[in-house]
């Protein structure tokens, strides 16, 4: 499927069929996450694929038995890994031995990162969920290009999924389910976009992007 026929296709699918999906599919959806950029590289993100029924079970009652979550065959969790990111300045020094990242740069970041208080895991995090969530719409593109629906859900008790998942609070926490399977029904017709010209500016804000300009 043509990338940008993947983009036009990719819904929120919220009914799914009993039929199991396969490893193979399930690897390459993780595949296609594994290979998703980041701040200096850093790849903050870990997955968990349950397939397991009592594992889903347990996870659907968490995410409070929304229907979705009933119905999927896998149920991928999407998690952020704050061990990992501490190590981003180590991260950013290999970019800079590989040449992929300048000496000035490199410079600048190591003054900015010492001027971040360590502390402040609320901004660490932040920063932890975006590079988590680039990751996990690879995988939700890398589903639609497989005949594969899957849905974001951040509706769920996080404490509970710590519990069910055995994570340690310290270093990982959950960011997203993501149901995976095949879809009950067909794809619905695309929802209601704003234009370019109600979203984008160009060079100042108030001057719409003109398509074709």
């Amino acid at each position: 499927m043509d990338f940008f026929e993947v983009v036009r296709s990719r819904r929120s699918c919220r009914e799914f069929s009993d039929e199991p999906v396969s490893s193979k599919d399930i690897e390459t959806c993780l595949e296609a996450a594994r290979l998703a950029p980041s701040a200096t590289n850093s790849q903050p993100w870990r997955f968990l694929v349950a397939k397991k029924a009592e594992v889903r079970s347990a996870l659907a009652e968490a995410g409070f038995n929304q229907p979705l979550l009933r119905q999927a065959p896998v149920i991928t969790v999407l998690m952020g890994d704050r061990g990992i990111y501490k190590k981003r300045l180590r991260r950013a020094k290999e970019l800079a031995d590989v040449g992929a990242l300048s000496a000035e740069t490199l410079a600048t970041l190591e003054v900015k990162y010492k001027e971040k208080p360590e502390s402040s895991r609320e901004m660490n995090d932040a920063a932890i969920r975006t590079n988590c969530m680039i990751a996990g719409e690879h995988y939700v593109l890398a589903a639609t290009a497989l005949g594969l629906g899957t849905c974001w859900v951040g509706l769920f008790d996080a404490d509970r999924v710590v519990e069910i998942l055995r994570l340690d609070p310290k270093y990982n926490f959950p960011i997203a389910f993501l149901p995976t399977g095949k879809p009950a029904r067909e794809v619905p017709p695309p929802r209601p976009r704003y234009s370019l010209s109600d979203i984008a500016w160009r060079d100042e804000m108030g001057r719409p992007w003109v398509a074709g300009s």
